[in-house]
């Protein structure tokens, strides 16, 4: 995930407005995450092609 930035005390406190807190905020976090990645990277994958 080399790049991406999150703002993560941004992010924790939407997802504690939602009524996550403990466990199910952080899988929250790890999610928006990996969508992160996985969005830069069918990006860079439209570009090579």
């Amino acid at each position: 995930m080399g790049g991406l930035s999150l703002d993560t005390a941004g992010a924790l406190a939407a997802v504690r407005e939602m009524g996550a807190s403990g466990w199910a905020a952080a899988e929250l976090l790890l999610a928006l995450r990996i969508g992160m990645a996985e969005g830069s990277a069918a990006r860079r994958e439209g570009e090579t092609t």
